[in-house]
């Protein structure tokens, strides 16, 4: 059975600055190995500030991929909850969408319109650093985080599964690392 939640899958992060290009690099192998009913939007929104806003309007869940501070080693993937960060458990990476994500939802919180649910599945990055682009390790993880997502989303009822044709990912901002899906062994 498919639970009708509308569903939003937001990749955040800069592809100029190393490891934070992590969310979009996530949301475009999602996007291109799962395909998933038509009440879920995949969007690598950059780093949109208080444009987030609309992206979050009213829906069921908002599912943000994006790099983390953590306690946890380079490449871990966890899930976050608001909670984790109020508590500082984890921390957004500090670019320029950081105060978008939490200032949008307390807008939309006065407006009666904030997503029911905003899961974080973030990443402690190795390197931000500007034009080094996402890191090898952390774009084979980018498989395995795409998978992860699915599975939540199978978890909590939301059609979703594999391409059964091929697509291509579009990583524009990767020409020198490579970016194929890992093999199973």
């Amino acid at each position: 059975m498919t639970a009708n939640l509308s569903v939003s899958i937001i990749g955040l992060g800069n592809v100029f600055l190393g490891d934070d290009g992590f969310g979009p690099l996530v949301v475009e192998t999602f996007r291109c190995a799962y395909e998933c009913g038509e009440d879920v939007e995949v969007m690598d929104l950059g780093t949109p500030g208080l444009d987030l806003a609309p992206y979050l309007y009213g829906k069921d869940l908002v599912l943000i991929v994006d790099a983390v501070h953590s306690a946890t080693p380079p490449g871990t993937i966890s899930f976050f909850r608001e909670e984790d960060f109020v508590s500082s458990r984890a921390k957004l990476r500090i670019t320029g969408h950081d105060p978008g994500l939490w200032e949008s939802l307390a807008h939309l919180r006065l407006a009666g319109h904030a997503p029911s649910e905003l899961i974080v599945l973030g990443i402690t990055p190795e390197s931000c650093t500007f034009a080094e682009g996402v890191s090898q390790r952390l774009v084979q993880i980018g498989w395995e985080a795409s998978a992860t997502i699915a599975d939540l989303l199978e978890n909590l009822g939301v059609a979703c599964r594999a391409r059964s044709t091929k697509v291509t990912p579009n990583f524009w901002w990767l020409p020198l690392v490579d970016t194929k899906r890992p093999t199973a062994a």
